[in-house]
């Protein structure tokens, strides 16, 4: 049986038809972006859950890459799935250890959210049929190993952080950026941008703030979508190469 988006469930909306609303339009949008702009790299998922948002993004790969007579540029599009298939790790960092969604509401607790048994065969095998053998990554374990294990060998055009803490999006965007793996007008997509009460302290909003601190100015950021009561996506400005007539 083929497995599709509207038979895997998503985290954040129990409503299916309402998640298919959300997440399509900011992914469509998102890839008219970046195939318009001729921004080479690959996609890259950072925490899936079931597969709704990977499936969506291996689906919106084939099809922009079939649009070779609209868009005269098109790059190759290698495909990561990051994810624990487990849940969270236990929150021992200081910052998460007291934000609102660990000390308050509970709800990232340690093996909250762990993928179904079967997630990640299943996602080898709805890409190996979209995409073949090669062309696509899932990588299984915690970012803080999995990374280092197998880190992104592309650079990266979307990246999309469904991490939710803010040590593992911390994490991710250091290895994102301290890499330097992201090309001037690359997109980020921060699916838990507005958790934890959308204080500034907490979560994404602190990690975006001090990972590209930690660049020296290399990288800078700006806003480019809202999405949901949740998300927020933003470019990202290569400034300290010289692409940029200022730098």
């Amino acid at each position: 049986m083929t497995t599709n988006v509207a038979q895997v469930s998503n985290a954040t909306y129990q409503d299916v038809s309402r998640a298919n609303q959300v997440y399509g339009e900011v992914f469509r949008y998102t890839f008219e972006y970046v195939y318009g702009s001729h921004i080479p790299g690959a996609v890259a998922e950072f925490g899936c859950y079931e597969g709704f948002s990977a499936l969506m993004l291996a689906d919106l790969i084939t099809e922009f890459n079939a649009q070779d007579d609209f868009y005269t540029k098109i790059f190759p599009r290698h495909l990561y799935v990051y994810d624990s298939f487990s849940g969270f790790p236990k929150s021992v960092n200081p910052v998460d250890s007291i934000s609102y969604e660990v000390a308050d509401s509970g709800y990232w607790r340690e093996n909250e959210d762990a993928s179904p048994p079967g997630t990640e065969d299943m996602l080898r095998q709805e890409f190996t049929r979209r995409f073949g053998e090669t062309g696509w990554s899932v990588v299984p374990g915690m970012f803080e190993e999995s990374l280092v294990k197998q880190p992104v060998k592309h650079e990266v055009a979307i990246a999309n952080l469904d991490c939710d803490l803010y040590s593992s999006s911390v994490e991710v965007l250091d290895h994102l950026l301290g890499n330097k793996l992201m090309p001037d007008g690359a997109v980020l997509l921060l699916d838990d941008y507005n958790c934890n009460r959308a204080n500034p302290r907490f979560g994404m909003r602190r990690a975006m703030r001090e990972c590209f601190a930690r660049t020296d100015g290399f990288y800078e950021y700006s806003e480019f979508l809202r999405y949901g009561w949740h998300g927020r996506a933003f470019f990202v400005h290569r400034t300290g190469d010289s692409i940029n007539p200022d730098a």
